[in-house]
């Protein structure tokens, strides 16, 4: 699990290299697509992930107190907070198709091919500014992708052991070693939403 792990940091920690990369490249459009991302939605999803991330500390504890009623009620919060996760994340995606702010040849543009991306000031951005941005979009929805596929990864592995501990009585207090394995992905999606969240949505000039 641990080389698991690792490599998941490396992968992301890849990811999270080439935006600076091109951040530094494009600093003026990339605050733009973070200054148009929803800051407050992005705020509420990591409260939910935090709290998520304590209910599935709850449900180790559980396992290791050898509470099966415990840990069958913390992995269902858990499941809960991670499916709201991923329940707002998906309102958030849709508002910002609506926008045309979703990477594309009709990127930017209404339905009525009219460039429809202003800047912080109002002003019509130009198709070179558009690229940019549209840059920082893809950017954007890869990391906030590939972040809800682990969230539902995690999730289809919670939601088996939660139906493990209605069959099988002593599911996960016996042994207790899958519900840490679990917990240790589970934080460690959370870790990475942590940084995720302000690299997107908070560094605005």
């Amino acid at each position: 699990m641990w080389f698991f792990l690792a490599s998941e940091i490396l992968f992301f920690g890849g990811l999270f290299t080439a935006y600076t990369v091109m951040r530094r490249l494009n600093p003026d459009m990339f605050a733009l697509a973070s200054f148009k991302l929803n800051a407050v939605m992005g705020g509420i999803n990591t409260a939910v992930l935090l709290t998520s991330s304590f209910t599935m500390a709850m449900a180790v504890w559980a396992a290791q107190m050898h509470n099966q009623r415990l840990l069958r009620l913390f992995l269902g919060l858990t499941i809960l907070f991670g499916s709201a996760f991923l329940v707002i994340k998906g309102f958030e995606w849709s508002e910002e198709y609506k926008h045309h702010l979703v990477p594309g040849s009709s990127f930017g543009y209404d339905e009525h091919g009219e460039l429809h991306v202003n800047d912080k000031s109002g002003h019509h951005i130009d198709t070179q500014q558009l690229k940019g941005l549209q840059l920082a979009f893809v950017f954007y929805f890869t990391i906030t992708g590939l972040h809800a596929l682990h969230m539902v990864v995690g999730l289809v592995v919670l939601g088996v052991q939660w139906w493990f501990t209605l069959r099988y009585p002593r599911f996960g207090v016996e042994d207790y070693t899958p519900i840490e394995v679990s917990g240790l992905y589970w934080h460690f999606v959370d870790v990475v939403w942590i940084f995720v969240f302000p690299i997107l949505y908070l560094l605005r000039t």
